[in-house]
């Protein structure tokens, strides 16, 4: 399955018009189409993916430094309840 998001602008008549290329002819596929009105204070698709690009470089700057756990001393030992 592929996923493909695009922001599209209706026409005069408020008709939306979408080409999906899939690479591949004589190729049956189904699709699935799912809109939302979105108003122009939704963020936008590319901070969404500069967001997630640093926090990608953050956890890749934790990947050199492991964090090491210290011996645990060994458990004290209890005598069984009755």
């Amino acid at each position: 399955m592929n996923t493909v998001r695009k922001l599209y602008e209706s026409d005069e008549q408020g008709t939306v018009h979408v080409e999906l290329p899939i690479g591949a002819p004589h190729r049956r596929v189904e699709i699935v189409l799912v809109w939302q009105e979105i108003d122009e204070a939704r963020t936008p698709p590319e901070a969404v993916d500069k967001k997630r690009a640093e926090i990608e470089a953050l956890a890749g700057a934790l990947s050199d430094d492991p964090i090491a756990r210290p011996v645990q001393p060994l458990l004290e030992t209890r005598l069984p309840i009755e």
